[in-house]
């Protein structure tokens, strides 16, 4: 049954116009908290839906890490932090132990201050973890990594092995400047691959080999500059070769120095463009609006999800997720959650939770693991009916929560995730930078916070410039002790032993643009979270789509031939 729009209310922050509907408001009924048999209904946001996201995403860093000094024991660490963050940061065993309390910095709510004046003066004081990597071998320098090992500089990556420079690699093996890879080995530069070997320069491709620059290409080995094949071998430019001529034609190619792969790369976008694209990435979906989605039935508007359920607005990763609502990076068995952030693993009715794990009913708590009813909270582990990291009887919890809620209702801070200025990072170290970017004054004037915290670069022989550099079969090991500047920052970077072994093998030319930039480039092929209602350019059927219809400004001649699923796949299958 479609959604029936009850309001249409004007974005606080962004000032654009928003729905809310009939189902909304039933999903905010279900999620708001009963004490002493009355319910505190969640009022409906005031913040439109992008905005909810950005705000969620301005409290997460993947990329960004920093040397300090953990606030236990003084010893060097690498963080998230950096050193001028007024923050308790420990280093991650002293953070996971026993050797310190979250009630040690308990306090009692006081009603002459607003709630969320006090939270941030707890989150001040309670330390923070300094990083987030788990069970893995030789991976110091990464964020938010688990069960790896010898990977550099890799985020929200799980099951792997040598990978550098890679974004959402999931029991992939050497892979290199890659992102959203499952399954994967020995790539470099692909985005969105699942089960590839040896592929390089390649998107949206599953179950190819040795290959250059593919699109859209399945069950494919050894080709070159193709798009939207099936199950072919010795292909260039979509045109069918014999072993001996697509050898011979690969050589003239391959290996070759940087300029070489730009002239690749303009030709394999020229040959992208005229390809015909389904109106959105995924399968197994029922009744279901967005993109990059598996198995999910009855969700709107969420995009990078499966395995979900009765959801709207979920995004980022969000597996095995049911009945919820404005929530980013969460997952595992999840019922009933509005406006988290990185929360889940067996989670029941929460909201307003950032970094909580195994938990049921929190409301406005933050790294929390294997909580119950508490409000306010940060930093606990296995506690129940606790307020700003106080200890309190079940009848004290329910008598004083809702003294707190009428606060932060006559305050207007009720029905709302963390206001921006609680965030622990700049806006411009965050993730929401990538996804919705900001000058220094407009983050400011938007009220995020902005970092000039600027790491001291390690000292380097000399530094090179991108045109400078040397074909790979002529770099020495003298590169590991110099640096290279960027050819569109202009920040310096540096080459890794294990990195220019990789190079070296593949007969790969050196980067020439910093992490950061080819990272940025990488998430740039991806549409932006938005969906548009248009027509299927072969049948006219309605749909809902990430291809905007007219040309965004900026983009002229990008203009993609999108089908619906039935079209698309008779153009493939016949």
């Amino acid at each position: 049954m479609a959604e029936k729009i009850i309001q249409t209310k004007q974005c606080a922050h962004c000032w654009s116009s928003f729905d809310i509907t009939d189902k909304d408001l039933g999903f905010y009924d279900k999620v708001s908290p009963i004490f002493a048999w009355k319910k505190y209904t969640i009022s409906s946001p005031t913040f439109c839906p992008d905005c909810r996201q950005q705000r969620r995403l301005s409290f997460r860093n993947e990329r960004k890490l920093y040397h300090r000094k953990c606030d236990l024991t003084g010893k060097n660490i690498l963080s998230i932090y950096s050193a001028d963050k007024p923050y308790k940061v420990y280093g991650q065993e002293e953070r996971r132990s026993d050797k310190w309390s979250g009630f040690d910095y308990g306090k009692d709510f006081d009603p002459s201050k607003n709630f969320f004046q006090q939270y941030e003066d707890l989150l001040l004081q309670v330390p923070k973890i300094s990083n987030l990597v788990k069970t893995s071998l030789n991976c110091e320098y990464n964020v938010i990594v688990g069960n790896c090992k010898n990977c550099y500089m890799c985020s929200t990556t799980f099951q792997s092995e040598e990978c550098l420079y890679s974004y959402r690699c999931v029991e992939s093996n050497t892979c290199v400047d890659s992102s959203n890879i499952l399954g994967s080995e020995n790539s470099y530069e692909c985005f969105d691959v699942h089960t590839v070997y040896n592929l390089n320069y390649s998107e949206s491709c599953k179950d190819c080999r040795d290959g250059y620059f593919l699109y859209d290409c399945v069950g494919c080995n050894n080709c070159c500059l193709c798009t939207w094949l099936r199950n072919k071998n010795y292909c260039r430019w979509n045109q069918q070769l014999t072993k001996e001529e697509y050898e011979e034609k690969l050589k003239a190619n391959f290996p070759c120095a940087q300029a070489k792969i730009t002239e690749l790369r303009d030709t394999f976008n020229t040959l992208k463009a005229k390809q015909i694209r389904k109106y959105y990435t995924g399968k197994e979906t029922f009744n279901s609006d967005g993109d990059y989605l598996t198995n999910c039935k009855e969700c709107t508007s969420c995009f990078n999800v499966a395995d979900a359920e009765d959801s709207k607005y979920t995004r980022d990763s969000c597996v095995g997720v049911k009945n919820c609502m404005d929530v980013s990076m969460i997952g595992d068995v999840v019922d009933l959650m509005l406006e988290a952030h990185a929360s889940g693993y067996n989670g029941y009715k929460s909201a307003f939770v950032n970094l909580c794990r195994t938990n049921s009913e929190l409301l406005y708590c933050d790294y929390c693991m294997n909580c119950q009813n508490c409000f306010g909270c940060a930093g606990l582990k296995n506690q129940q009916y606790c307020i700003l990291n106080k200890q309190y009887s079940k009848d004290e919890y329910e008598k004083l929560v809702p003294q707190i809620i009428e606060k932060m209702i006559s305050d207007w801070e009720r029905g709302e995730f963390f206001p921006s200025r609680v965030s622990p990072f700049g806006y411009n170290e965050s993730v929401a930078m990538e996804y919705y970017p900001l000058t220094k004054e407009e983050a400011l004037k938007a009220w995020f916070k902005w970092s000039d915290y600027e790491a001291p670069f390690p000292k380097v022989e000399k530094i090179l410039k991108a045109n400078e550099l040397p074909d790979i079969k002529f770099v020495n090991n003298d590169i590991l002790a110099r640096a290279i500047t960027c050819e569109v920052s202009g920040k310096p970077f540096k080459i890794t032993a294990q990195e220019l072994e990789f190079y070296r093998k593949h007969g790969l030319p050196l980067p020439t643009k910093h992490p950061d930039v080819r990272h940025r480039e990488r998430t740039s092929l991806r549409n932006p979270r938005k969906l548009y209602e248009r027509k299927c350019m072969k049948c006219g059927v309605d749909m809902k789509t990430s291809y905007a219809p007219d040309l965004p400004t900026g983009q002229a001649g990008r203009k993609e031939m999108v089908y619906c699923e039935a079209c698309y796949n008779h153009e493939i299958y016949g």
